[in-house]
């Protein structure tokens, strides 16, 4: 924006305060009275002025006649030979000096353009500048919320394996279990009488065990598809796991029990039968043939 520039009633009443004041009223001293100005406004207020003003009187020295008249008609010609030198030299002056007036103003204005671009350009780079402080600031708390993530993940991680351990103890403790109810079945076909019983009950502890292995399975495919999950998922699956594990040991300990209640019949039913059984007769022909 352009500073306002002075005016010529201003530069004219400057001039008239001075001349008041027996003072010379110079470029400068106007400036200096007013406070404020561009040089070349002033110049061209102050000519305007000073050709407005009237110009002073002389008191001529007080001569004869006849000497005063020939010394007027000599001064009057060499006055107007000096005053038309004097006028022209002051013409090509005062042109110059308008001329560089108006250069001094056109500078001027476009000096108080150029102010205003500087000053635009450093609003913008002061602007700039805030946001390149708020981008580097977005972009170190976005770094440590990734680092916070990173940390996460790892945790994650860390603790997904954890539960793939377990699952695998788990796994191992089924094979054994299993290992150990294939054995009581073994045992209970010695059984003839409780055979189809204990392979119905053999069946439905594989089909527990079938359904633990698949609850285990889908347990182990949630984790996968939940490994960056929370804490309190982890705490499910290991409740699960402890109930499939309780339920594993109460089918095998029923199993026991079944199995040793069999064995326990089987005994005493081998028992009865031996104690029922008729004490062969020793005979001539029969010593060498076993009783049936």
């Amino acid at each position: 924006m352009a500073r306002p520039g002075i005016t010529y009633e201003q530069v004219a009443s400057a001039a008239d305060a001075l001349v008041g004041q027996g003072d010379r009223p110079t470029i400068q001293a106007v400036r200096e009275a007013l406070g404020t100005g561009s040089p070349n406004t002033i110049h061209r207020h102050l000519t305007q002025w000073k050709a407005a003003q009237a110009p002073a009187e002389r008191q001529a020295a007080r001569l004869p006649d006849d000497l005063a008249a020939a010394l007027a008609r000599e001064i009057e010609r060499q006055a107007s030979a000096s005053r038309a030198e004097a006028e022209a030299s002051a013409l090509y002056a005062q042109a110059n000096a308008d001329e560089l007036a108006a250069t001094g103003e056109a500078m001027e204005a476009e000096a108080d353009e150029l102010r205003n671009q500087v000053t635009a350009l450093v609003a913008e780079r002061d602007e700039a500048r805030d946001e390149a402080t708020q981008a580097t600031q977005e972009i170190e708390r976005l770094r440590a919320e990734l680092e916070r993530e990173r940390t996460a993940a790892e945790s994650a991680r860390a603790t997904a394996a954890e539960v793939k351990a377990r699952l695998t103890t788990v796994t191992e403790q089924r094979d054994e279990a299993r290992k150990q109810l294939e054995s009581q079945t073994e045992k209970l076909d010695s059984a003839v009488a409780q055979k189809e019983a204990a392979q119905r009950v053999g069946a439905v502890t594989e089909a527990k065990l079938k359904n633990a292995e698949d609850r285990i399975d889908t347990l182990k495919a949630d984790l996968e598809r939940e490994r960056a999950g929370s804490e309190r998922l982890a705490e499910a699956h290991r409740a699960d796991l402890a109930e499939l594990r309780a339920e594993a040991k109460a089918a095998l300990e029923h199993e026991q029990a079944r199995s040793d209640r069999l064995s326990a019949q089987v005994e005493q039913l081998q028992k009865h039968q031996v104690a029922r059984r008729p004490t062969p007769k020793k005979t001539s022909q029969d010593d060498s043939k076993p009783s049936k």
